[in-house]
């Protein structure tokens, strides 16, 4: 899959798609129904499948010290929307410039004179344009305009009482620590990746030795003890594991932070870089008596999350 992180200047060859246009945080079961749509309608305009989002997310753009909220790396959604059969990523830079684009103008410049599109495919809630002064209803007058063809997606769920599918919902999932229910909507379990690196190496010392990583911009899932995999970049096997995400209360720790425990591994990955996926939730994070106490909930918690993958 190609990744294009500009909307002008663009190649005969890039331009022409079928694209589904969106943030795309996630890519949950909403999000794949938009680009499934996209795909079907690329297949029968014997069009090139693309998909179109913004980076940063509008979010980080307006308030660069918002609270971490993002569900998955770009990394990530570039790994899956390939495994989805995208064949090009337009990354569209979300600056000053965009947002003084009004509706029409996004549509113009973006979609028309930069990418130049044949077909769009959204959900029913897109909003664009200066101060969200577009929708559904302004996107598909504007692209009439110049012959693009628009496709609104409406949302779905699981039923009316749980409400719809959304990385809204999906965020509240994780910081209520149900990784069912956010894997559930995901489709997938969720993963946080980045490079593994140093860490104070205090689980080494009690026996539990962690593969650390940051957050970053992603976030914060309920703190406490999960049952988890992790998988090294360029390979195919999952390990199992349990996952510690917190600020390691009994060391009176600052730092919020994601620890890995692989089971029977013993191997210098320091620099790699790994996806840790979140199977179930074991227990809260809590402050012990000391050390001793530590390590043998730390055992238990091994060995319930050994349990749990039939090890």
């Amino acid at each position: 899959m190609k990744v294009i992180d500009y909307y002008d200047r663009l190649n005969k060859a890039d331009r022409g798609a079928v694209i589904a246009l969106g943030n795309f945080d996630g890519l949950h079961r909403g999000h794949k129904v938009v680009i499934n749509t996209a795909a079907e309608i690329a297949q029968e305009n014997k069009a090139t499948l693309a998909v179109a989002c913004f980076r940063p997310h509008p979010s980080q753009f307006f308030d660069p010290n918002v609270t971490p909220f993002r569900l998955m790396s770009a990394r990530v959604r570039a790994r899956l929307l390939k495994e989805m059969g995208a064949k090009t990523l337009y990354e569209i830079p979300f600056d000053k410039t965009l947002t003084q684009m009004d509706d029409k103008e996004f549509v113009e410049t973006v979609l028309y004179t930069g990418l130049g599109v044949t077909h769009v495919v959204v959900g029913e809630d897109f909003r664009y344009g200066k101060k969200r002064c577009g929708d559904c209803e302004t996107l598909k007058k504007h692209c009439a305009v110049r012959g693009i063809g628009v496709t609104i997606v409406p949302e779905i769920s699981l039923h009316k009482s749980y409400g719809k599918y959304g990385s809204t919902e999906i965020r509240q999932a994780l910081r209520d620590g149900d990784v069912f229910f956010a894997a559930h909507m995901l489709s997938r379990p969720w993963i946080v990746d980045g490079e593994v690196v140093h860490g104070d190496h205090l689980g080494r010392t009690l026996g539990f030795p962690t593969a650390n990583l940051y957050f970053n911009d992603r976030i914060r899932p309920k703190a406490g003890i999960y049952a988890a995999q992790c998988r090294l970049d360029g390979e195919d096997k999952w390990h199992h594991g349990v996952a510690y995400v917190g600020s390691r209360p009994t060391v009176d720790g600052k730092d919020h932070r994601l620890e890995m425990h692989i089971f029977d591994f013993d191997a210098d990955i320091y620099g790699r870089i790994i996806e840790v996926s979140f199977r179930a939730f074991i227990r809260d994070d809590i402050k012990f008596d000391g050390l001793d106490a530590l390590t043998q909930q730390m055992k238990k918690d091994a060995d319930g999350a050994r349990a749990l993958f039939g090890l």
